[in-house]
Formats: structure tokens, sequence, C-alpha cells
């Protein structure tokens, strides 16, 4: 929350009343959320198909985490992904969680 997306965000959660923090949620579920949701689903339901991820892999309690983390690093961190970072996140959290029983 240090950086200038996490301050913004703190403050309009701070400024909410209960009417205004509903619209607010509703902007942030439709408009970040679900597309980013949906756009995730897409790249894993291809790994699904490769027989790379679980069948399950799909799943919103198996993409949540994921979104959790990027959104973490992309709004509230105000971090970069450098490569490494992003090739090191997917091999010790994506393919342990999505993929298939033994990888």
């Amino acid at each position: 929350m240090l950086s200038t997306p996490g301050t913004a965000l703190l403050s309009v959660l701070h400024e909410c009343d209960s009417s205004a923090s509903g619209r607010f949620q509703a902007v942030i579920l439709q408009g970040v959320i679900q597309p980013s949701t949906e756009l995730l689903r897409k790249v894993v339901s291809q790994g699904v198909e490769r027989g790379e991820a679980r069948s399950d892999a799909t799943s919103e309690p198996a993409l949540d985490p994921i979104l959790a983390m990027m959104m973490c690093h992309s709004r509230v961190c105000g971090s970069e992904w450098p490569d490494a970072y992003f090739a090191e996140s997917i091999d010790q959290i994506m393919v342990p969680l999505l993929g298939p029983s033994g990888s």
C-alpha cells in the first residue's frame, strides 16, 4: 500500500460511505477482477488442453491465489514483474498449484 496506486486506493476506501463503497466494489469487480479472472482462465485452459494442468485448474478457488498475487504486485506494491521473477513464480507457484498430480 506504499505505492502511488496503493495510497490512492486507501484514500478512496476511507472516503466511501456504504452506498459509494458498493458502487466502488462493483467497478472493481466488473472492470478488474472478472476480466482478469476470465483471461487467466483462458490461459490455464490452454494448459489443461495440453495436459500441463489439472482438469479442475480453471476453477475459481484455483485461480484466486494467482489473481491475488498478480494484483498485489501490480496494484498495491507498485512493483514491476521482471522476467526472472515471473518465471520463478510460474515454476514455484503455478506449476505446483495447477499442474497434474505428481508434477
